[in-house]
């Protein structure tokens, strides 16, 4: 089974697009859960949850997740998990949440759970600020956003 793992915090307005992508997912399915080849799931920043699929019968993942790329705002990217790893310096901002993210897999790797592919798509946050809600740019662009993430793990 493939998962898109929406990550964000609803509180911190643009930070929420993760979060929302999975919700827009399931209203497009008509408000069921269930899909035929892939999971979408909520996990706001209680990034400990990642570790639960962590395991063999997890084909794949995609996170989807706000991020900071000095791009245009709305704009997304996917990246290879080795890419955020393994180049630091370019990507040391690329997301609120790409240090935890980061840290929940080296710990998991450490005490030998099973890491799948993973692939992160950041989108580009107009404004983050401490305030419920969405900006209208990110709003506008959800069914894209969801349909972008669909189409990479519903192969």
């Amino acid at each position: 089974m493939n998962h898109i793992i929406g990550i964000g915090n609803y509180s911190m307005y643009d930070d929420s697009i993760g979060i929302r992508v999975i919700e827009h997912i399931h209203q497009i399915n008509q408000g069921s859960w269930e899909f035929p080849r892939f999971a979408a799931i909520e996990i706001g920043g209680n990034l400990l949850n990642l570790l639960s699929y962590f395991h063999p019968e997890v084909e794949s993942i995609l996170f989807v997740d706000s991020a900071k790329m000095q791009q245009a705002p709305g704009s997304y990217r996917i990246f290879e998990l080795n890419e955020v790893e393994n180049s630091s310096k370019e990507f040391s901002n690329i997301s609120t949440h790409e240090g935890d993210l980061l840290k929940i897999i080296a710990l998991a790797r450490k005490t030998d759970y099973h890491i799948p592919p993973i692939k992160i798509m950041g989108i580009e946050p107009m404004e983050m600020r401490n305030e419920i809600g969405l900006s209208p740019l990110l709003a506008a662009h959800l069914l894209h956003y969801a349909r972008v993430a669909v189409s990479l793990v519903a192969i």
